[in-house]
């Protein structure tokens, strides 16, 4: 089927995408309708097409989606910070499940997945305890999305009381000229768990306060116990902190200097300040833990760290991701000599389509 941009098409919306948008076909070409919902019929104007997709955005709903709802946000139909609050918190869950599965059967290509166990956000809205604000002209708040521009946003019905208390201030400080700033509810150190943990200024650090002992939970429990673990991507520590509590000799890798300093004053363990994919290849092996655990950024492992895990012995391996067609990629390098034995997906950050997921692997 031959479309232009400007075209406008009615489409049947049949899921969502990873990237958010709803999914829809017509004469053989899939288009990607951006705030859309399963179960909608719409009027939609082609704004971009490319050699297999087209890209759109609804003109007119023709009839609404059993699972699409009326946006509690003022500002949702300009700001780019969430893409799913127009979409009920269950079909959200629905949706990040189908997700994580066709990326672990397609690309990584396991068959025969486990069920894929959920947790909930015990709150879907004000749950966020940081965030990237921009300013400029004036404005302070979100960038519209697909966009540079800036909406300015008062109140965020994603952040939580302490963090909206730190875009007030924001706002009423009126920064000048343009830029970003990460605010947080939180200070220099929080507790999670009855444990205190150090976080400097611009360390990453979880944003879903409400779920931070759940979280640190599931991964401790797909962990185990044993005599020496390893984690990569340690960060400031947020696992660390209590995996040396389960294991006689912990390990840790944090490439930021900055975060691994924290790391260190948070756990008793061994901490190293080292790019994983230079540190793994050399030492992985050697070391032979009975445990990896491991939390990389969005891109994934290096095929160097994949190597290695793939090679090293250890018993168990527990990755968590924020991006599962990454993470199926890594789980494919890896080989199939580790079997998938559970999965947890978290509803880490509502009202998005981000995906954040715990796989334990166990060696054949």
């Amino acid at each position: 089927m031959s479309v232009a941009p400007g075209a406008e098409l009615e489409l049947a919306i049949e899921a969502l995408a990873a990237g958010g948008d709803g999914i829809a076909h017509s004469g053989g070409l899939t288009v990607f309708v951006a705030r859309a919902t399963p179960g909608d019929r719409v009027r939609a104007r082609v704004s971009e097409v490319r050699r297999r997709f087209a890209r759109a955005e609804i003109a007119e709903i023709l009839v609404a989606g059993p699972a699409r709802r009326e946006a509690p946000c003022p500002y949702y139909t300009r700001c780019g910070g969430c893409s799913w609050l127009h979409v009920d918190e269950a079909e959200q869950s629905r949706a990040r499940i189908a997700i994580a599965r066709a990326a672990l059967e397609r690309i990584g290509g396991r068959v025969d997945l486990p069920e894929i166990e959920v947790v909930a956000s015990p709150h879907a809205l004000g749950y966020r305890a940081r965030a990237r604000i921009a300013h400029a002209g004036g404005r302070v708040g979100f960038r519209a999305r697909a966009s540079h521009e800036i909406v300015d946003v008062e109140r965020c019905a994603v952040l939580d009381a302490e963090t909206q208390g730190a875009l007030t201030r924001l706002r009423e400080s009126r920064p000048s000229g343009a830029g970003e700033v990460e605010i947080r509810g939180f200070g220099a150190d929080v507790e999670v768990a009855g444990k205190r943990l150090e976080i400097d200024a611009g360390a990453f650090f979880q944003a879903n306060r409400a779920l931070w002992e759940r979280w640190l939970e599931v991964v401790l429990d797909a962990c185990g116990r044993g005599a020496l673990a390893v984690e990569l991507y340690c960060g400031v520590g947020f696992y660390t902190a209590r995996l040396v509590e389960r294991f006689a000799r912990v390990v840790a890798l944090e490439r930021s200097p900055a975060a691994a300093a924290n790391a260190a004053r948070n756990a008793s363990a061994e901490v190293i300040a080292e790019p994983a994919e230079l540190w793994a290849p050399r030492n992985l092996a050697r070391l032979r833990p009975e445990l990896v655990l491991l939390n990389p950024p969005r891109v994934g492992c290096h095929q160097s760290v994949s190597d290695a895990l793939r090679e090293c012995g250890a018993r168990r391996i527990v990755y968590v991701s924020c991006e599962p067609a990454t993470l199926a990629r890594d789980l494919a390098r890896i080989g199939p000599q580790y079997s998938l034995r559970r999965l947890v997906s978290l509803d880490a950050l509502p009202q998005t389509h981000h995906v954040e997921i715990v796989v334990s692997l166990e060696r054949d």
